[in-house]
């Protein structure tokens, strides 16, 4: 978690580098969801999005009137200080993406429902959360896991939305999951890159040394 100045700042620097920002926050909740997107996020991966109430809300939490309840700011500061407020709300409505993230059995259940919602542009599979859940920690590849893949795929696909996916390591996973529709990946954070990076240097001057 950072806090949310930084992850204002942070979002306004990617956009003025021609970066998409997303923010996952904390919880599904609508308040936080808002407070993401008029804070310089232009998305949001919203987290245990398990049923079809639940993504009405997070749509509608993430668009101005009158396709969402977002409260209108003074300034929508994603698109800079010289644009019209109206333009800029017009604009965002347009731009702005929310993801609901897959994390649960009873999410799976309700796939279909979820990804019919309008104003939910696409679902993110998070597997660590998916397959914990499921009792099976870590089972990428297991066949249970492979079934809620599948049917999230298709579900997003009948509603000419996408897929996305992160947590998942093994290279065949990620080709087995591509095949079935994932088009969004979560290939690393920037933690365990470092940690990667740091030990593959160990291990060379370990070499190096004897």
């Amino acid at each position: 978690p950072m806090p949310m100045g930084m992850a204002y700042e942070i979002a306004l620097a990617a956009i003025r580098a021609g970066i998409f920002p997303f923010v996952r926050p904390r919880t599904n909740a609508p308040h936080e969801i808002g407070a993401h997107l008029t804070n310089g996020a232009l998305g949001v991966l919203v987290p245990h999005m398990n049923t079809e109430a639940q993504a009405i809300a997070a749509a509608r939490a993430a668009r101005y009137a009158p396709r969402g309840d977002l409260s209108v700011p003074g300034v929508i500061t994603q698109f800079g200080y010289d644009i019209p407020l109206t333009e800029a709300a017009e604009r965002f409505n347009r731009d702005a993406l929310c993801i609901g993230m897959i994390e649960s059995r009873e999410a799976v259940s309700n796939v279909e429902k979820i990804a019919a919602v309008e104003g939910i542009d696409g679902l993110l599979l998070g597997m660590s959360d998916l397959t914990f859940e499921m009792g099976i920690p870590g089972g990428y590849g297991h066949p249970d896991t492979q079934t809620a893949v599948e049917r999230t795929c298709r579900a997003a696909k009948a509603q000419g939305k996408f897929v996305g996916m992160g947590g998942v390591k093994a290279p065949e996973d990620w080709k087995r999951y591509m095949k079935m529709g994932v088009r969004m990946v979560l290939t690393e954070n920037d933690l365990s890159m470092l940690i990667a990076r740091m030990k593959d240097r160990v291990a060379y001057f370990s070499g190096l040394l004897g």
